[in-house]
């Protein structure tokens, strides 16, 4: 994994008067991957962005960088044929609007090319997933409740990180591990110490003074 795709700016946390301004930095610095997230209304009471935003940024970024497309979302089959059609190549569904995990298995058969993820939110148990290993290609995990930015991280996500990475180690598997919520210095080096391989990072991030700074301080952390 290439080292500027290991820190994913969620753009919720973003300032929406200057998106512009924003994903220009982002660029600069250069980054790889901006975490895009969809919600609803209804599998988390917020509403963020949808297809018109998304449209609009991969036609002005999207040779320059990767769009983390988050599903917060109960329609998630809809959605992911939606953004899928739209040209995402990086989708996360949650585990917990899953009703069916054949109809799962049969769009992973329809859209072998997408990265497909899945999220747990912090009520989810690690060990609920682990089976599910051989459909997707992600595994992310939910530090904060779903749907509000501005979190603190809940310190049970590590313990979380440890139990996805020790299963991986032990049966030879290569799915990646995603952070995302409350991210900041402290929990990111702890979450790539615990076995994490890509960090969601929001406020933290936007509200940094110089940001290539702070990329610069907590990817050390991943060669710690």
């Amino acid at each position: 994994m290439e080292k500027t795709s290991l820190i994913r700016p969620s753009l919720l946390a973003a300032d929406f008067l200057h998106l512009k301004r924003e994903m220009d930095q982002i660029v600069r610095l250069p980054l790889g991957t901006v975490h895009f997230d969809v919600m609803d209304g209804c599998f988390v009471e917020e509403v963020s962005f949808g297809e018109p935003l998304y449209r609009t940024l991969r036609a002005a970024y999207g040779r320059k960088v990767d769009f983390d497309v988050h599903l917060m979302v109960k329609d998630y089959l809809r959605h992911v044929e939606l953004f899928s059609g739209l040209g995402a190549k990086t989708i996360t569904i949650h585990y917990e609007a899953v009703r069916n995990f054949r109809d799962v298995a049969r769009l992973r058969k329809r859209h072998p090319e997408l990265s497909l993820g899945l999220a747990l939110s912090p009520e989810t148990d690690v060990s609920r997933v682990l089976s599910l290993y051989d459909i997707f290609d992600r595994f992310l995990v939910m530090s904060v409740v779903p749907g509000r930015g501005g979190q603190a991280f809940l310190p049970a996500s590590l313990e979380k990180i440890r139990r996805l990475d020790l299963f991986r180690r032990d049966n030879g598997l290569s799915y990646e591990i995603e952070v995302d919520g409350g991210v900041n210095l402290q929990t990111g080096r702890e979450c790539f110490r615990a076995g994490a391989d890509a960090l969601v990072c929001g406020s933290a991030f936007f509200r940094a003074e110089d940001k290539a700074e702070f990329l610069r301080e907590l990817l050390s952390g991943k060669e710690e």
